[in-house]
């Protein structure tokens, strides 16, 4: 483990993390040699967790949760006073065989560059859907030529279930389950959450093929798999795509 790189994906609800071997050969997922996960309030207790490993030879880092969590992450870091500092990903016009067509391409969440970085090393020259569902569900579009051609936010299932409960009187914030025909209220939220989620993807899809025909979908997310059993188009899951494109991204540099 002498050379290997940290590499952090900040989100709304929760820090990501994986230590990863330096390899020019495969992905992320094939040079994987630690990962983990934290709440962000559960920050503060990481050093403990990475203080039982050697300084990385390289820290790239996505982060959309704002300064406050970014100053708690530079704190997790001082457990290496040796290590180089952190590279902060920005997207830019172009970056990893990714083109930038946002009007500001810096405007553009650094999760979302990320996860598009990492499609387009997985699939290749291909049109591709990259939907990621985390608290916000994204879905964005991928050229053949790796053209960001845009793409669309809404609030993930989680959001969806908490809105319904915080916006009206009687419906509960319980877990409920999928069923085709609900017959507790808990399950009708649950149910509707997902067919809003998978309606959303499938018609995106839809609208996508008409222009390009043959689309790759490529999904992930950790609500991906509330999600993925109500999906009817084809689909490839990756356990965590923003990741796979800090892995690619920390290679280039």
């Amino acid at each position: 483990m002498r050379d290997f790189h940290l590499l952090i994906d900040v989100g709304n609800t929760f820090l990501k993390w994986g230590l990863f071997q330096a390899q020019t050969a495969g992905g992320a997922r094939e040079n994987r040699l630690e990962s983990g996960h934290a709440l962000l309030e559960e920050i503060p207790a990481l050093p403990a967790q990475f203080a039982k490993f050697p300084a990385p030879s390289r820290i790239v880092i996505s982060n959309v949760a704002g300064t406050r969590v970014r100053a708690a992450t530079i704190r997790v870091l001082e457990v290496w006073p040796d290590a180089p500092a952190p590279y902060w990903l920005v997207p830019q016009a172009e970056q990893c065989g990714v083109k930038n067509r946002y009007r500001n391409p810096a405007q553009l969440g650094s999760d979302r560059w990320a996860a598009l970085i990492g499609a387009r090393w997985l699939l290749g020259p291909r049109h591709a859907m990259v939907v990621v569902c985390g608290t916000a569900t994204t879905i964005d579009f991928l050229s053949a030529e790796g053209v960001f051609k845009g793409g669309t936010i809404m609030p993930g299932v989680g959001l969806m279930l908490r809105s319904l409960h915080e916006g009206t009187a009687a419906l509960p914030d319980q877990g409920g389950e999928f069923d085709e025909y609900p017959t507790q209220t808990v399950d009708a939220i649950a149910s509707g959450c997902q067919h809003a989620q998978a309606g959303a993807i499938e018609r995106m899809y839809a609208q996508e093929t008409r222009h390009v025909g043959d689309l790759a979908c490529l999904i992930s997310g950790g609500a991906a798999r509330a999600v993925i059993p109500r999906l009817t188009i084809p689909h490839q899951y990756h356990e965590n795509l923003v990741l796979e494109g800090l892995y690619r991204v920390s290679m280039s540099l």
